[in-house]
């Protein structure tokens, strides 16, 4: 049956000759470009943890006499922590997903909400109060913060009769 023509088997309802499948175009949507910058920073950083305390455990499975050698012994600790950093940000253990999940849930992963979240933002950032230190007398001047906002936009607060906001 090596050698036989695949047209010339009898038909008995199942189609034999493959027919090009049907691209359905479907592109899964990156939700990932709506959550803030600060909640991918954490959910990197946490499976970054979670990735160095497993190089950790892993690495004390291998028998080593760990004597005088102090010097290597940091730098197998550096060459653990830059490891799990390399895994983290490559998203390998898949726990970003998990963490993101949790702390910034689906529903809330649109533009609009974004938007909100960033203007929300730098309306508390910029009524936080600014210390500055002056050098020479050593005094320490109270005042409103007045650094620019992250994303360029002017926000105008509204503040309530007792100055704080609504």
């Amino acid at each position: 049956m090596s050698g036989t023509n695949l047209d010339s088997l009898p038909n008995r309802g199942i189609s034999l000759q493959s027919k090009k499948s049907q691209s359905l175009d479907y592109k899964p949507i990156d939700d990932r470009k709506y959550i803030p910058k600060q909640y991918k920073e954490v959910a990197e950083n946490m499976e970054a943890q979670f990735a160095e305390e497993m190089i950790k455990q892993m690495n004390q499975t291998v028998d080593e006499t760990s004597g005088e050698d102090s010097g290597m012994d940091y730098y197998k600790s550096i060459q653990t922590s830059d490891r799990a950093k390399m895994m983290a940000s490559q998203n390998n253990l898949g726990l970003q997903n998990v963490i993101l999940d949790q702390i910034y849930p689906k529903r809330l992963r649109n533009e609009v909400s974004l938007k909100q979240y960033e203007a929300q933002a730098n309306l508390i950032h910029q009524n936080l109060p600014s210390y500055k230190l002056h050098k020479k007398t050593d005094n320490i001047e109270l005042g409103k913060n007045d650094s620019t906002s992250q994303s360029g936009e002017t926000i105008i607060a509204r503040k309530n009769s007792e100055g704080g906001l609504p």
